[in-house]
């Protein structure tokens, strides 16, 4: 689905606005998703800078449902807004890409999983995609979500077992 569409179809449901109407000073920061072969899960996050605090609301299906607000950790960076207008290419693009990347770059990672997070990162707008590899390492790539280019990828191992 595409994420401007995606982020409307949250916005206009009745429990949104009511939602809204409770917390308005919460702006859209991210959107998480989970995929697997049978369920794709979108966890939309809210944040309010005043009280360092985020609400998600998790879209399932047709299905939406809202998780308490969280205080989170002190993030390095600051926690910046999330335009979905900046958004073009779509979730299947930026993976499609990534998976060029991978294939150029790191042939002999055999992946297992993969999780992208759409976010505002150091004034840019990006697919953060994290991939689990067979060989206990982590690809990262951040692709740009207006034009799908490879802005940043890196290859590191999960933990060192000694």
């Amino acid at each position: 689905m595409e994420f401007k569409k995606l982020i409307e179809e949250i916005e206009s449901t009745d429990e949104f606005k009511q939602w809204k109407k409770n917390h308005p000073d919460f702006y859209l920061a991210h959107a998480f998703v989970m995929k697997d072969q049978d369920n794709e899960t979108w966890n939309i996050g809210y944040y309010d800078k005043k009280t360092n605090k985020m609400e998600t609301i998790v879209k399932q299906g047709s299905q939406i449902s809202f998780v308490p607000e969280q205080e989170i950790l002190k993030a390095s960076q600051e926690i910046l807004p999330l335009n979905p207008e900046e958004v073009k290419i779509t979730p299947e693009e930026a993976l499609e890409n990534a998976k060029e990347c991978i294939k150029e770059n790191y042939p002999k990672e055999p992946v297992l999983k993969h999780f992208f997070i759409i976010q505002n990162l150091e004034g840019a707008t990006v697919y953060n995609i994290t991939y689990v590899t067979q060989t206990f390492k982590t690809i990262n790539i951040k692709v740009s979500v207006t034009d799908g280019k490879i802005i940043k990828h890196s290859c590191e191992k999960l933990a060192d077992f000694k």
